[in-house]
């Protein structure tokens, strides 16, 4: 019976869109999927004969199917009423999370990875710069217990041990996540990350090098949104998904904040503007940028404007992906300046950059999973 229900809703799915889709224009760009859509493909014998008309074709047929993001929450109907406990690689986990699956990881490009962080890390040993670099475990393994049984999980901690052992001055932060895994460190209804769950990351950072974090309590509490829902719930489209809360936290609320090397500037490290849309995560540093400079405009009592050229309190990189910047916000009053770069948009030297800006510290941040896939990670090195 479940078996023919599901094939009667495929065969209307394809009737009505096959229909709909001579009708309507094709779409550039999918808001909730925050990506360009596959557009038609040119026909040529070598596409053909290659296969890559044929892949082409699918992703076009699917991206382009009308009402596409409507059958999604349809499906996902569907699936939630016959007790199925994943769809599209996400996870409808206890509690109300959905969790992404993180099913393998790419062993091969991690090698590639670690080798050009090494590479790095060892340049600016010789410069006296102190690097660190900080792997970020996911929900799906600090949360493993909430999967549904049996749920194919890969064992994010191996990365995190092969990092250390190919010698990365490695901030392993399992164990304080671990500690604090039933408070809510991670979104329920997005990948990422909370902003509590940056905080405990920072304090496991800051105790690395040997220092003390400051308890949560010196940084202000504001809560931006309480009708959160990010890039699990978009792949899903779950009308039963819950809403996140986004939680800011800061000690003074005005930076001076450069994007790209003068593109965009302004006065806060949170783009307010982004709580009006459903991209809400992008309120934390305006999303993913190839250059952020923060620049630390008072000390920390919010009384006394400083010169940073003479400001004793160094300038910090993080290459990063997107958890940074949300981690970002507990660090950018500990240095004169905080520097973010994004190599999948980043098209000049790391090396370089460091001296010209007269970088004092260096902090790699990355999701386990992007970490053992990012192929834009070689580049530091250079």
């Amino acid at each position: 019976m479940r078996n023919k229900i599901t094939s009667i809703l495929f065969i209307l799915m394809l009737l009505t869109g096959a229909g709909l889709h001579l009708l309507l224009p094709d779409r550039v760009y999918s808001e909730r999927e925050r990506r360009k859509l596959e557009p038609l493909p040119d026909v040529s014998a070598r596409s053909i004969l290659s296969g890559e008309f044929g892949r082409k074709l699918e992703t076009y047929l699917a991206d382009q199917f009308p009402g596409r993001e409507d059958w999604v929450a349809l499906q996902t109907i569907t699936e939630r009423i016959l007790g199925k406990r994943e769809s599209g690689g996400v996870y409808y986990a206890d509690d109300g999370y959905l969790i992404e699956a993180c099913r393998s990881l790419n062993n091969r490009q991690l090698a590639a990875n670690t080798q050009a962080v090494k590479a790095l890390q060892d340049e600016l040993d010789g410069l006296g710069i102190p690097m660190h670099t900080l792997l970020v475990p996911t929900a799906s393994q600090i949360l493993h217990d909430k999967l549904p049984p049996y749920a194919p999980n890969a064992d994010q901690q191996t990365v995190t041990d092969y990092v250390t052992e190919k010698g990365l001055h490695t901030v392993v932060v399992s164990p304080i996540l671990s500690e604090h895994k039933d408070e809510y460190i991670y979104y329920k209804a997005d990948h990422h990350w909370t902003s509590l769950g940056a905080y405990y990351a920072y304090a496991a950072w800051m105790q690395s090098k040997g220092q003390c974090a400051d308890r949560l309590d010196a940084w202000q509490k504001e809560t931006l949104a309480t009708d959160f829902r990010g890039t699990t719930y978009n792949k899903v489209n779950d009308p039963w998904a819950a809403y996140d809360t986004i939680d800011a936290y800061y000690k003074n609320v005005e930076h001076s904040v450069d994007y790209n090397r003068g593109y965009y500037v302004t006065k806060s490290i949170y783009e307010r503007r982004y709580l009006d849309s459903r991209d809400k995560y992008a309120v934390f540093l305006n999303s993913n940028q190839e250059t952020t400079v923060v620049r630390r405009k008072t000390d920390p009592n919010g009384t006394e404007t400083r010169e940073m050229e003479d400001d004793p309190g160094g300038k910090l990189l993080i290459i990063k992906d997107s958890y940074a910047n949300t981690f970002a916000q507990f660090v950018v009053d500990d240095y004169a300046e905080t520097h973010l770069i994004d190599l999948r948009f980043f098209r000049g030297s790391v090396l370089q950059y460091i001296r010209e800006q007269g970088i004092t510290e260096v902090l790699v941040l990355y999701s386990i999973p992007d970490f053992a896939a990012e192929t834009a990670i070689p580049h530091c090195s250079r």
